[in-house]
């Protein structure tokens, strides 16, 4: 059935060929999801829906996200791909696992687990965490801390006998920490011979991976506008320093590009995935946000009153020249 568009109150986001309506008043508003011809493909029986973001960077919104009230934290996905229902229980909060299709992440009285679209449980929901590891996963065991690794069958490869201090982990990669050391695990948890001890400092806070870059905290001498008194820094896989640690934050936008905060100013600049500054953090710039499908475009949010921003969009050439595409008047990117 085609939505009459003078029954829609509220249009939240349009995304992949699709968009959540709303009808009625903000008190009692109900949400569905309409395709690009104004057909209904869920009907507005929910209190809350949204675009879930299941990649780091937010770009990948296969999956939409109802729920029944605004108290709930349950919530039913939507695959706007396959038209169908997740079939995983709302109060199990299914997560898309990114690199495995059909696969989400499921959790049970805060215990996690691994269910497919269908609900069938694949790994039950007896883990502390859960990561890629390879085209397997990492599971831990919260009763000791050690880690295990389980296949996408479900099966144990590695029970958790594996005592690592910390791990960082992204897109299958798993770097560990144990005795002092930080090197890479293949996915029968062994060391992996071909790469290199990666020398982070003694008193590092955290570390993200993010692919072949290492983005690591340490403790900042002094605190800074009442941030969290650390620094970041970037090194590539090897160990090599691509960013000093004088960031208060370093976030990868996309497979090109990354965003460093200043802790002084607030303001965001803009780096090539090599440390290169294309576009410096005094330039006024407060958040960058990637564009899905398009590396060399990004989003860009400069002040408007103190309080909002304008958005504008830039495209980085091939020797990392930067030319406006769109001037920063906007009022909400989409």
């Amino acid at each position: 059935m085609v939505l009459n568009p003078s029954h829609i109150t509220r249009l939240r986001e349009v995304r992949n060929g699709f968009a959540i309506f709303g009808i009625g008043s903000a008190q009692d508003r109900r949400y569905g999801l309409i395709d690009r011809n104004g057909e209904i493909v869920v009907d507005a029986r929910f209190r809350y829906a949204d675009f879930h973001r299941s990649d780091r960077q937010g770009t990948d919104l296969r999956y939409v996200k109802f729920q029944p009230e605004d108290s709930d934290s349950s919530y039913h996905l939507f695959d706007t791909q396959t038209g169908a229902w997740i079939r995983i229980g709302s109060g199990r909060r299914p997560e898309p696992i990114p690199g495995h299709d059909g696969l989400f992440l499921t959790f049970r009285q805060g215990l996690a687990g691994i269910a497919d679209n269908d609900g069938r449980q694949i790994v039950p929901e007896i883990y502390g965490a859960i990561f890629r590891i390879g085209e397997r996963f990492l599971v831990q065991d919260p009763r000791t801390g050690k880690f295990g690794i389980r296949t996408s069958e479900g099966e144990t490869a590695v029970p958790c006998i594996l005592a690592f201090d910390r791990i960082a982990c992204d897109a299958g990669k798993v770097l560990a920490r144990q005795v002092g050391e930080w090197f890479y695990v293949d996915d029968c948890g062994e060391r992996m011979a071909n790469r290199p001890v990666i020398a982070l400092p003694n008193n590092v806070l955290g570390v993200n991976l993010y692919d072949n870059r290492i983005c690591y905290y340490i403790p900042r001498r002094e605190k800074l506008r009442g941030l969290d008194d650390r620094a970041c820094g970037m090194l590539d896989a090897v160990g090599t320093e691509l960013l000093p640690p004088i960031w208060f934050v370093i976030n990868r936008l996309n497979g090109k590009y990354f965003s460093v905060g200043d802790a002084e100013t607030f303001f965001c600049g803009l780096t090539d995935s090599d440390g290169h500054t294309i576009i410096p953090a005094d330039a006024g710039i407060y958040t960058w946000i990637p564009i899905k499908g398009n590396e060399n475009l990004l989003i860009f949010g400069a002040d408007r009153d103190g309080s909002n921003l304008n958005y504008g969009m830039v495209r980085i050439g091939p020797d990392r020249e930067v030319q406006e595409t769109l001037p920063a008047r906007f009022v909400y990117p989409h």
